[in-house]
């Protein structure tokens, strides 16, 4: 069964263009934070839902700084904010290409894996009449072993 999901190719030229590309917009955002796991699970996370309320923030920290405690770094938080909305389309974008790198990336794997699975039943049927190829047929075959269950190992145990 022939599956064809997607045409198209990429040259090591435009490979090596598009990965300088990333390198680059990785250099302009040189501030970026590595963060664990760990250090980002009790962080308040923004999300959608909470980027209205801190539209508020802003326009009242514009608007009516005098109820700011002393304490308050207004200019860090107006900093901030304006660092978030810069970032916003940014990440959008980024998510998006990612995403779409990522079915592109599904679609090619399947098609050559199914394409694959057609070269192995040929490879599987003239194993024996091509010099060699039985070799190929044993490496290829490694991949469908099934491995017992341990319900199987203790029946077979019995």
């Amino acid at each position: 069964m022939a599956q064809n999901l997607i045409s198209a190719s990429l040259s090591a030229e435009e490979a090596a263009q598009v990965q300088q590309s990333l390198t680059t917009a990785k250099e302009g955002l040189n501030f970026l934070l590595s963060l664990l796991t760990d250090d980002t699970k009790g962080l308040f996370k923004i999300g959608p839902n909470f980027l209205p309320f801190v539209e508020d923030a802003f326009q009242t920290v514009s608007t009516h700084p005098e109820i700011l405690s002393g304490v308050f770094n207004k200019e860090e938080f107006l900093k901030d904010y304006a660092l978030l909305s810069s970032l916003t389309p940014i990440l959008n974008q980024i998510n998006e290409l990612q995403e779409s790198v990522k079915k592109t990336y599904t679609a090619v794997g399947s098609d050559t894996l199914v394409a694959g699975l057609e070269v192995y039943a040929a490879v599987k049927q003239n194993k024996d009449k091509v010099p060699g190829l039985s070799v190929t047929a044993d490496r290829m075959a490694q991949y469908f072993k099934k491995t017992k269950t341990k319900a199987e190992d203790k029946t077979a145990a019995k």
